[in-house]
């Protein structure tokens, strides 16, 4: 019994050796994958903005060359400010994936130390790891997630101001401005969507991995 015992201890820890390297591995993918779908989102979410900037351009050319100066200007000003929240989001998500990935770091490092244990406390240490996992994906999105509706309300506040600015044009244009809101709200909260779906999947995937074999009798 002795013997069966031992070698059901033996087996367990050989499982679980690779198994803290791997997590580590996963932690450090999930987040670079992450990190390097921010560029190409940043760069898609700037090109909708020139796009509809440029819309807004090319609506004001019946209106004399003055008046196109002083309203090109603004849009100028519109586009710029845009595109610094467009980076501003991209650097507060980054910073707080680069933060998940040292919160769940260590835990990787716990397994492998209590693999020498019994296998009550290799268990308990499953546990809580799984446990950590949950607070610290949950931690994440609830951080990250109000940063899309930041940028919504950014975005809102620039047009409004436009608006103003053009005063009794602001009318005429108003089609272009109301499409510039809900073509980047769009952008932005389908990134946020899809942003909460992977991290669902990728905790789920890594949850499954965390079970062991169980012991035999």
């Amino acid at each position: 019994m002795e013997a069966v015992l031992r070698q059901n201890m033996d087996n367990l820890q050989a499982s679980l050796a690779p198994y803290a390297d791997e997590l580590n591995a996963k932690i450090d993918q999930s987040v670079e994958e992450l990190k390097a779908r921010l560029t190409p989102y940043t760069d898609e979410l700037k090109a909708k903005i020139d796009q509809n900037v440029e819309e807004l351009r090319r609506s004001l050319a019946p209106y004399a060359q003055d008046v196109q100066g002083k309203l090109s200007h603004q849009l100028d000003g519109l586009a710029f400010q845009m595109k610094k929240h467009a980076e501003e989001l991209k650097a507060k998500i980054s910073t707080r994936a680069e933060e998940l990935r040292q919160k769940l770091a260590p835990v990787a490092d716990s397994v492998r130390g209590n693999l020498k244990g019994n296998a009550q406390e290799l268990q308990k240490s499953l546990a809580e790891l799984s446990s950590h996992l949950d607070q610290q994906v949950e931690k994440f999105r609830h951080t990250v997630g109000p940063y899309g509706e930041t940028f919504n309300k950014a975005m809102v506040q620039q047009v409004e101001g436009l608006r103003q600015k053009l005063g009794p044009l602001a009318g005429d244009v108003e089609h272009h401005l109301s499409f510039l809101e809900k073509d980047l709200r769009d952008k932005v909260n389908t990134f946020f969507n899809t942003l909460k779906e992977e991290k669902s999947q990728a905790h789920a995937l890594t949850a499954q991995e965390q079970t062991p074999a169980p012991l035999e009798g």
